[in-house]
């Protein structure tokens, strides 16, 4: 029994070591008092380590998201899609541990190489609106600066023009980027639905309510 707890701690290295804790001597307990005394037996109970891991993980990651939501301290920008994608992976990885949940798996699979294709594009369209508004930006007001000399009225229009084009590209690749974070924020909600609904209930979720 103890080779099955500890290659689930090494198992569970994502999380603290207090969380760590929580979840590992859950399960020794829970082992203990069934009577299994063996890795097999173990095994026949709760599954694989890696199984029981893979739950825990996906759990974990759940609750802190909902406290993140709970504390209004959910965070944003990369740091927030970051968390996001990390969630949606391992809600999937624990979704493949139980047979039932594989189609769901599939059509969530299906869900995120749509979305990122739909990411990717954005960012590859932020990208070019970027670049695009950079140089015809700058190309604009150096025409401007040209003639302001020379034609000041046309010289002004121009840099006025140059200056817009700036400020419209760089809104524009906000705008992106941002559509981009509400796509992935949105699909690690439908993951986490997905979880909350198909997923059988585990100990592993028990422990992870001995956490809240």
């Amino acid at each position: 029994m103890n080779d099955y707890i500890q290659t689930l701690q090494r198992l569970l290295m994502q999380l603290t070591t207090a969380e760590q804790q929580d979840v590992v001597e859950y399960y020794r307990e829970y082992l203990e008092d069934a009577g299994v005394t063996t890795y097999q037996g173990a095994v026949d109970l709760l599954g694989t380590p890696q199984k029981v891991a893979r739950k825990a993980l996906a759990d974990y990651s759940i609750k802190m998201s909902d406290r993140a939501a709970d504390l209004g301290t959910t965070p944003t920008g990369k740091q927030g899609t970051k968390e996001n994608v990390r969630m949606i992976w391992l809600i999937i990885l624990a979704l493949l541990s139980s047979p039932i949940t594989v189609p769901i798996v599939l059509v969530l699979i299906a869900m995120v190489v749509a979305v990122a294709g739909v990411f990717f594009g954005l960012v590859a369209a932020a990208v070019g609106l970027l670049l695009a508004g950079l140089v015809g930006g700058v190309v604009v007001l150096a025409v401007g600066l040209l003639m302001l000399f020379s034609v000041p009225a046309t010289g002004i229009f121009y840099l006025g023009l140059g200056l817009i084009m700036l400020g419209v590209s760089w809104l524009l690749t906000r705008m992106a980027i941002w559509l981009g974070s509400l796509l992935i924020r949105g699909l690690a909600q439908v993951a986490k639905w997905a979880y909350d609904r198909w997923m059988p209930q585990s100990k592993a979720s028990h422990a992870t309510k001995r956490g809240k």
